[in-house]
């Protein structure tokens, strides 16, 4: 009984472990929920571990999704180009394979570009 118990406790382990082995969204920039006064051309992801980007996808409110290049190199943190983005609520959509085990994560990142330019000046 006590073998079956520590060969139980065992596989509980190793599958605790392999549940948090898989890559996961740690930091972005923008951040999720950030409103930005000017879009830079890249959006920043890191994540827990080294991934790769299969794919990815922006869309803006209700328009149709467009799918962005995603890059070719893997590693914990990863840029990826956007084009010039008007005022509105964005969502980026990705999907990354971890490069240790090769599991497929995704989710999604959600910021919205501000129509006010913060280079205007104030009026008294």
């Amino acid at each position: 009984m006590k073998k079956l118990t520590l060969l139980a406790g065992a596989c509980l382990a190793l599958a605790a472990f392999g549940a948090q082995a898989h890559a996961r969204l740690t930091a972005s920039n923008p951040k999720e929920g950030e409103v930005v006064m000017q879009m830079p051309k890249s959006i920043s992801l890191t994540f827990s571990e080294s991934a790769r980007i299969t794919a990815v996808s922006i869309q803006k409110e209700q328009e149709p999704k467009q799918k962005l290049t995603a890059p070719t190199t893997a590693g914990e943190q990863i840029s990826v180009e956007v084009p010039t983005l008007a005022a509105g609520s964005y969502t980026l959509t990705w999907r990354v394979a971890s490069t240790d085990d090769n599991h497929i994560m995704s989710g999604e990142l959600h910021f919205k570009v501000s129509a006010m330019k913060m280079d205007m000046p104030m009026k008294p």
